[in-house]
């Protein structure tokens, strides 16, 4: 064998070593540099190394959802299906733990080429789209609502439905429209034959895919965003789909602002056959029951903490 064959034989070797110790025998890396004679950052990359080459590896296994809570709360709930991801998706980006059930949740749509998939504003809807999904080449997808001033992207309408196209490789829809105006502007952008021609796409969406927002609303971003959260109807709001509020029998919420709201109706968005609702945050609960209850949302795709404190919300045993 060749002197360098050699050097990288005894380099494996000190990896397989480092990681024996590391692992298997709980020592420190201080330990186990003065076992091997080396520095301690050399055994840091020597671990390092070990994970890259396949020597360790690491496998995560998050404990088991109760296999009857997603049928349970489907039914408590009403809707038709509830697909729940182990552990808990971080609130600001939920996107990568709530994949999976999004996946399958969009598997179960049918969902194809030259079907309309309309999009809410949300973080979670925004995280969503730049996770890990099964394309669905052909795909149209809109906005259903407006845009705003907010510089956080996962407030722009028309940014989320792009990513969405983006990670499906369909093909996106804009909206280039503001959502909340004034009731004079609101008459006009009607007329207008791209913005009409958008509209027209929510009475032929196949699925809907929402954030379910609670309330109150934790941080400025939402009135940042020209969503009327000091208005004082809201004082028993349970929560908001694509902007529309709800108390958590369902009952919607009719805002005292006297602007307009360019957005998809309930009633339009009930028509929509497959209506999936993303929620990761206990502080959802009681979002998720109304929203769930004013028939907004007919799927529900959330974590097992969230699902645990809807369960919870409904007074479940």
């Amino acid at each position: 064998m060749s002197r360098r064959g050699d050097e990288r034989t005894d380099h494996q070797e000190q990896m397989v070593a480092a990681a024996v110790l590391y692992y298997q025998q709980d020592r420190s890396q201080d330990q186990i540099a003065h076992a091997l004679g080396v520095s301690r950052p050399t055994v840091s990359r020597l671990l390092a190394r070990a994970r890259d080459t396949g020597i360790v590896r690491i496998e995560i296994v998050p404990p088991s959802v109760d296999p009857e809570l997603p049928a349970q709360l489907a039914t408590e709930l009403g809707i038709a299906a509830v697909h729940i991801t182990p552990g808990r998706a971080e609130s600001a980006d939920p996107g990568p733990v709530l994949s999976a059930g999004l996946d399958a949740a969009l598997e179960e749509t049918g969902l194809a080429a030259g079907d309309v998939m309309v999009v809410s504003w949300g973080r979670a809807v925004y995280s969503a789209s730049g996770a890990v999904l099964r394309p669905r080449p052909g795909v149209v997808v809109a906005p259903m609502l407006g845009g705003n001033d907010s510089d956080q992207p996962w407030f722009q309408p028309n940014e989320v439905a792009r990513r969405w196209a983006a990670t499906l490789e369909g093909t996106p829809r804009y909206l280039h429209a503001p959502a909340f105006v004034s009731p004079g502007l609101f008459e006009s952008l009607l007329a207008e034959p791209a913005i009409r021609d958008t509209l027209a796409l929510w009475d032929k969406a196949h699925v809907a895919v929402l954030g379910v927002g609670g309330w109150p609303k934790p941080d400025a971003s939402y009135a940042a965003a020209g969503f009327p959260t000091d208005d004082p109807a809201l004082v028993d709001a349970a929560g908001d789909v694509a902007g529309r509020s709800f108390r958590i029998d369902g009952s919607p919420v009719e805002y005292e602002d006297p602007r307009r709201f360019l957005a998809i109706s309930a009633d339009e968005l009930r028509r929509i056959p497959h209506r999936i609702g993303l929620a990761a945050g206990a502080d959802k609960a009681g979002g998720v029951v109304g929203a769930a209850r004013a028939g907004l949302i007919n799927v529900l795709v959330t974590d097992a903490v969230t699902a645990r404190a809807v369960r919870e919300r409904l007074g479940s045993r």
